[in-house]
Parts: C-alpha cells; structure tokens; sequence
C-alpha cells in the first residue's frame, strides 16, 4: 500500500508543472489566443482517445449512461448556478466558474486515476509502476493545459498552483478507496471515468 500512495503521490506533485512551463508572468493575449486553443486539444484527445474507449471498454450501457450524465449533470449545475448568480457576476467572475467546474471534472477524472493505480498494486507491484508512468505520462501535458486554463480566468500564479493540486490529490484518494474496498471497486471505475470525460466534453 504504501507504494502505491508514494506512486499517487507522484502523480500529485505533477500538477505543479505547470508553473514551471509558463513561468510566472505570462501574457493575456497569449493564455486567450494560443494557450486556450491548445488547452481544449488536450482535453478533446484525453477524452475521445482515453477515456471515452476506456469507459465504453468496461461497459458499453453503464459507461454510456455515466458520459451522458456527466455532460448533462454538468450542463444543470451550470444552467442552474449562472441563472442564479446572472444579474450578480462579471465577465471573469463566469470564466472562474468554468475554470471551477473544470476542476472538478478533473479531481474526478483523478480519483479514477487512482483507483487504476491502487488496483494494479493489487495484481502486481510491476504492473503499479508501469500503470504508473502510464498515467504521468498523459497528466503531464493536461496539468500544464489546467494550469493554463486556470491562469486564463483570471487567478494568480499562486491560487491557480493551489487549485490544480488540490483538484491532482484526489489521486491519493482513489488509491486509499481501492485499499479499502479491494478490487471490485475496479468494475466501477467506468462511471467516474465516464463521468470525468462528460464534464470534460462540456
């Protein structure tokens, strides 16, 4: 257990990297023009390419209906959030709103990350660390497109570094339910997968 905590910890520390690839300045014509765009390519690939062939993959009912859920339970809580506060919030007031529902699509899409991890621990410590640099591997360029995204709505260097590793260590959080539940928590790691692609799509 303690293996796969020091692995999902790794994962965790990989939302930092984003500060260190845009520094701590960076200008507001490129976040809007050229970060942003590629932000969404990020996103867009992480889900037709990763998630959405692994949710269907365990389940193609379920996993359709946890995407569909996703997206629509996302689009209602941002229906009902912007109806409420329209009259009361500015322009980058509604660009940290999006900035928020996106983390928390990832901080979903993490927990489901951890329970990979955690699972493949079970099977085989070698399967751990290879599941392991697996996941980095495709976090490192989506935690630089998040922090982007963040710094685009309007947070500062500091707040946006915060957010984005508090939204990863939900990682940590997969892994500890995975060691708690054991490994049928793995047949139901599709609907968080499904969802986190959803929330991602919208």
């Amino acid at each position: 257990m303690l293996t796969a905590l020091l692995a999902a910890l790794s994962i965790t520390l990989i939302s930092l990297i984003g500060a260190l690839f845009f520094g701590k300045s960076v200008e507001s014509s490129k976040l809007h023009r050229i970060i942003l765009p590629g932000a969404i390519g990020v996103f867009l690939g992480v889900v037709f390419f990763e998630l959405i062939p692994e949710t269907l993959h365990a389940s193609e009912l379920g996993g359709s209906l946890a995407l569909l859920g996703g997206f629509l339970g996302f689009y209602l809580l941002s229906h009902l959030l912007d109806t409420y506060h329209h009259h009361h919030r500015a322009h980058d007031e509604c660009e940290k709103g999006g900035a928020r529902k996106l983390l928390i699509g990832d901080a979903i899409h993490n927990c489901a990350d951890g329970v990979v991890i955690g699972t493949s621990f079970l099977i085989n410590p070698t399967l751990g660390i290879l599941t392991t640099v697996g996941i980095a591997l495709h976090e490192v360029p989506q935690e630089i497109a998040e922090y982007g995204v963040l710094r685009a709505a309007g947070y500062s260097p500091r707040r946006a570094l915060m957010l984005n590793f508090i939204s990863a260590t939900t990682v940590v959080l997969g892994v500890l339910l995975t060691y708690l539940f054991g490994e049928t928590l793995e047949e139901y790691t599709y609907i968080l997968t499904g969802v986190a692609a959803g929330n991602l799509l919208y």
